[in-house]
């Protein structure tokens, strides 16, 4: 079936990416220094490894529970009005998290600030898809997903809020007239869990959680790297630098080759990579000849398949179908993300790192192989297919 968009003009296309891509940044500019974090709240507050995936696993999922409800809500609220309104709290729960005295009230601000960001991806996403066609969607997701910033400012993600307010437009009352006339979200929340392909992309995306970048992998590697490897904080700084500046070159070229050669085929290439990269620094010890050449390319994988997988799942969708099986993905993923990220605490304290990141490197090969399951077509297949 021909792919259903909402607005096929280009009119604000760019500058809908943008601002998008600009929130996106900001938000994830919290993920990405919560790992420096870490370490000192582990040593301030007296806490373990196994806390530290507590505490990630909390505010995971609280996050990502509200992720379902964007299938339904988007219905009756625009698009944008939901970007806006989360990029503001997000910004409310930032500025009180750098207030906080306590773990308790840290958790409560990022776990906040965790609530804001939820339309992030799911409305986000699927706001971008319709509005870019299929051969430019992987590169058009994956700016969006772009983590540009290595700065944590709460009133940048309040000014970014506005600016979608202002800016972002869709006709909200073209496409509730279209949602509700493709049926009921229980009967499209039916058809994405019938569809083979879309269950198998799903189960990929819990799978392959179990080392995602920024909530997992890039947390305990660089407690790995101050605690048992003993290397200074200037040093665990500067390595984690390499890390995120292949976390902004990975996904823009997993995007551009996704869009020429497929989407499957780069992610099954982007998992084994990754999984050989992990090891890889496994082995690198505290060697820095050994990991300053390693975490540039490692990072260039690591963070880039989380969303070609989208961009996977935006061609297998299509229409207010794409909004509920976006609700059900992010769900899934933040849902599961939390429990990998108690998972994997609980084993770094039980076995040693060792033992946790070959768990991860595990779960990218699963992922890989239930991608490979997935019959590849060049169209989206109609609903039920």
């Amino acid at each position: 079936m021909a792919d259903m968009t909402i607005d096929p003009s280009t009119q604000r296309r760019g500058l809908t990416l943008g601002l998008l891509a600009l929130a996106h940044a900001v938000i994830h500019a919290q993920s990405a220094l919560m790992p420096l974090v870490y370490p000192i709240v582990i040593v301030q507050f007296a806490l373990q490894p196994r806390d530290i995936g507590t505490f990630i696993a909390i505010t995971t999922a609280v996050g990502g529970s509200m992720q379902l409800a964007y299938g339904f809500l988007t219905r009756y609220v625009g698009r944008p009005t939901l970007l806006a309104g989360g990029q503001l709290l997000f910004g409310a729960g930032l500025v009180v998290a750098g207030l906080a005295q306590s773990i308790g009230q840290l958790l409560a601000a990022i776990s906040l600030a965790r609530i804001g960001s939820s339309p992030q991806h799911p409305v986000g996403n699927a706001l971008l898809s319709d509005r870019f066609p299929a051969e430019r969607r992987g590169f058009a997701i994956s700016a969006y997903g772009w983590q540009v910033t290595l700065a944590l400012f709460g009133i940048p993600a309040l000014l970014v809020g506005s600016l979608i307010a202002l800016a972002v437009r869709e006709d909200q009352a073209a496409y509730r007239r279209r949602a509700r006339a493709s049926g009921s979200v229980r009967s499209q929340l039916r058809t994405v869990l019938a569809r083979r392909d879309l269950r198998l992309i799903l189960a990929a995306s819990l799978i392959a959680a179990g080392g995602r970048g920024l909530d997992i992998v890039a947390p305990f590697m660089v407690l790995y790297l101050r605690g048992p490897l003993g290397i200074s904080q200037g040093t665990t700084a500067l390595l984690y630098a390499l890390l995120l500046v292949g976390a902004v070159i990975g996904p823009l070229l997993a995007g551009w080759l996704s869009d020429r050669f497929g989407r499957r085929r780069t992610l099954v290439i982007y998992y084994v990579l990754s999984a050989v990269g992990i090891l890889a620094f496994l082995a690198a010890g505290s060697n820095l000849l050994l990991l300053v050449p390693l975490l540039l390319p490692f990072g260039t994988a690591v963070f880039s398949e989380s969303p070609v997988l989208q961009a996977y799942l935006a061609d297998r969708s299509t229409g207010p179908t794409r909004d509920v099986a976006f609700a059900v993905y992010f769900t899934a993923a933040f849902g599961v993300g939390a429990f990998w990220a108690f998972i994997i605490g609980s084993v770094v304290s039980a076995y040693g790192y060792p033992v946790a990141f070959g768990l991860m490197a595990a779960s990218y090969v699963g992922a890989a192989m239930l991608l490979l399951a997935v019959r590849e077509q060049r169209l989206a297949p109609a609903d039920g297919s």
